[in-house]
């Protein structure tokens, strides 16, 4: 299975792709500077790129979060929005979950800090690859968690 997971960021949103369980791309998109619907659209965009040339099986996203910035929180929003609806428009199957759900996968415990999640995906994932984006390392953190519960769930299913 092929799995893409997404760290949805106004300035950069990261993206990991794993098939069974190995990494086999990764980066952040970066948009050029400018009104937040232009960047909307280019990341989406690139989304759909990475889609094509991917094909992945299901895309995992962060759930949002609240931040102290309500600014920030809305552009967030619109961004998981967008993407949402670029996924869903390729029928890509969803699936999402919150920060500490992420965290506990990688870690085992849900209040591990970015340090400890990074620790795992270096190591693990990347063989001590650390020229590498947090944005990016997320991504790949959040895929991974989509690999463990589909795991899971076809665990319980056998």
């Amino acid at each position: 299975m092929k799995i893409i997971g997404i760290d949805p960021g106004i300035s950069a949103t990261g993206y990991g792709i794993l098939e069974d369980g190995m990494v086999t791309n990764y980066g952040t998109i970066r948009p050029k500077k400018g009104k937040t619907y232009t960047k909307l659209s280019e990341i989406c965009k690139k989304i759909e790129g990475l889609i094509s040339s991917n094909k992945p099986d299901l895309a995992v996203l962060e759930k949002v979060f609240h931040k102290k910035n309500i600014q920030s929180l809305l552009r967030s929003s619109e961004l998981r929005g967008a993407i949402i609806l670029t996924l869903a428009n390729k029928n890509i199957k969803i699936v999402e979950f919150a920060p500490a759900q992420i965290k506990l996968a990688i870690t085992g415990n849900g209040r591990a800090s970015k340090q400890q999640v990074r620790y795992f995906v270096e190591r693990t994932m990347l063989q001590n690859n650390k020229k590498v984006s947090s944005d990016a390392i997320d991504a790949l953190a959040i895929a991974y968690t989509g690999v463990r519960k589909m795991h899971f769930q076809e665990t319980l299913l056998n």
